[in-house]
């Protein structure tokens, strides 16, 4: 299944009037769907004053792709413009509140979950799947794990396993990512996880990782995500949710997806940094059981001797 960005639909209502376009209503057009759909939040003289042009230019601007004003075409697209912006408070505010028993809590939960898992995986693309694999198969590029605050988990996850086939992964601390972003070099890897409702830092970093000649890599829980823009693979999941939070289990899944089909595709080198892994186990004394568990077995084998 092929997955279409919401902002066609614009860029369709765009393509009707370009042939009466002006100059300036042409950067008008442009800047609306480079900026989409933030760009729909500001007034005509915000966006006046970005372009460097007149307020009446925009103004007129959006008759002209079959729109009264702005306001009309911000509530054209105003189910995108929520998403984005929408906060757990606002979603706890407008969530129906009627109290339910906990198996019926568990089974919504559930059912909402595998939900995510199946819908995310009907607009798993081949394409993004087979770009993924020749960026993480190139041992030439380093590659480096970004996600914050609660995007964090699925990035350190993420990082943790892919490090088991890698010895140059890095995942990006995010107290100071400036600083680490400097190592990058071109054609390096920087893989991202923006959800809603999206960190400037995230996409900062994507442009950033674009213009030293890096690749992107995003997982978004939307394709109007502002580092979609920026990804050379991307990877849409769902995460809807009954509670106010929204769910990351379909996130987890699909890691977990490309991790096994990298367990075939690169078992050697999987092999060669696990036996280093667990010599140093090992050396370290790292688990409980990996020294007194056979110990154990000997003392047992002793006893019944």
């Amino acid at each position: 299944m092929e997955l279409e960005h919401p902002k066609n639909r614009l860029a369709e209502k765009i393509s009707f009037g370009a042939e009466i376009f002006t100059p300036s209503d042409r950067l008008i057009a442009d800047y609306l769907l480079r900026a989409y759909p933030l760009s729909l939040l500001q007034n005509a003289s915000e966006i006046a004053d970005e372009l460097h042009i007149n307020t009446t230019t925009v103004t007129r601007f959006f008759p002209k792709i079959g729109y009264r004003n702005i306001k009309e075409a911000r509530t054209d697209f105003r189910q995108d413009i929520q998403f984005m912006v929408n906060s757990p408070l606002d979603r706890f505010r407008t969530q129906d509140q009627e109290a339910t028993g906990s198996a019926d809590s568990f089974s919504r939960v559930m059912e909402m979950d595998w939900s995510n898992i199946q819908n995310t995986l009907s607009v798993l693309r081949e394409e993004s799947v087979s770009t993924f694999f020749a960026l993480i198969g190139d041992h030439s590029k380093s590659i480096y794990t970004l996600g914050t605050r609660k995007e964090f988990a699925l990035a350190y996850y993420f990082f943790m396993k892919v490090s088991s086939f890698r010895y140059d992964t890095r995942l990006l601390n995010p107290a100071n990512v400036v600083d680490q972003l400097a190592n990058i070099q071109p054609g390096d890897i920087l893989v991202v996880f923006d959800f809603r409702r999206y960190s400037r830092l995230h996409e900062k970093a994507c442009r950033y990782v674009t213009e030293v000649g890096g690749k992107v890599v995003v997982f978004a829980d939307s394709p109007i995500a502002p580092a979609a823009n920026l990804a050379d693979c991307l990877f849409q999941i769902n995460t809807s949710a009954p509670s106010v939070f929204d769910s990351y289990t379909a996130g987890m899944t699909l890691i977990n997806i490309l991790l096994f089909e990298m367990v075939k595709r690169h078992g050697k080198d999987l092999e060669e940094k696990q036996a280093r892994l667990d010599s140093l186990f090992e050396q370290f004394g790292m688990f409980k059981f990996q020294q007194e568990f056979p110990l154990k077995i000997e003392s047992d084998r002793g006893d019944r001797e």
